[in-house]
């Protein structure tokens, strides 16, 4: 028995947000050599259009935070087989400091905006009874963590409303699956984790004991959106080295 077929992409069409960098840049490569026609979509144009250029697929630029946007890029990517609800910002400050407006950027960015893609995708693959969505979750959905609060509580939703919507999407043949990387240090969190999560303080509450890394998130990705977990749904697969069982 061999997975080779079954992590085989090969003219499904997959569209990868937030794929400038980091995560999303790990997955759209992994993809790329699995065969996927791929559409990468960011906010980011410039690092956007170099991976696309350097991967020859197509790319689409678009903000998550903005609804009219989300759906001009669903009607851009057009018929979808799998879709990886990656893109997302990252607000660290204790709550106490965070303005309103700041909250809310960050619940419209990284949640509503993920719900809307999922929900304008989602919608031609439940007509067509196929379709695999991942979203982007994360290790704070999961445990506590200072500086994190709105952050943790969006992803968190994300995680929930994957559980929803699996039940509702299920008996049309759509997978919807979560992943929830843990401490991995990308462009996005370099800054923030060094700060706060420096020396001991970092890794004494990892079991693996180091960081991970983007292309072991993407691996992660592209397992749970494949033919080999096709009976898998509604859950979120946290990668995290351990952290969240301390």
């Amino acid at each position: 028995m061999s997975l080779g077929r079954d992590l085989d992409f090969t003219g499904r069409r997959v569209l990868v947000t937030g794929a400038a960098n980091g995560f999303g840049a790990a997955m759209a490569e992994l993809y790329a050599e699995h065969g996927a026609r791929l559409v990468l979509a960011d906010l980011e144009e410039a690092p956007l259009r170099a991976i696309a250029g350097r991967l020859g697929v197509e790319a689409m630029v678009f903000d998550q935070g903005d609804l009219a946007s989300v759906t001009a890029l669903a009607e851009q990517a057009g018929e979808v087989d799998v879709l990886v609800n990656n893109a997302g910002i990252l607000v660290a400050r204790p709550l106490l400091e965070t303005p309103m407006a700041d909250a809310a950027r960050l619940v419209n960015v990284d949640f509503l905006g993920v719900m809307a893609l999922m929900q304008a995708i989602g919608r031609g693959m439940v007509e067509r009874r196929r379709g695999v969505i991942l979203s982007i979750s994360s290790q704070t959905a999961f445990c506590g963590g200072e500086n994190r609060g709105v952050y943790a509580a969006a992803k968190a939703a994300v995680s929930q409303l994957t559980r929803a919507v699996a039940v509702e999407w299920g008996p049309y043949g759509v997978r919807v699956v979560c992943l929830a990387p843990g401490r991995a240090l990308t462009r996005m969190t370099a800054e923030t984790a060094r700060a706060d999560y420096s020396g001991d303080r970092g890794l004494a509450r990892v079991p693996l004991g180091r960081w991970g890394t983007a292309e072991e998130v993407a691996k992660m990705a592209l397992f749970l959106t494949s033919d080999a977990a096709g009976y898998v749904t509604g859950e979120t697969v946290i990668a995290d080295g351990g952290y969240v069982l301390g």
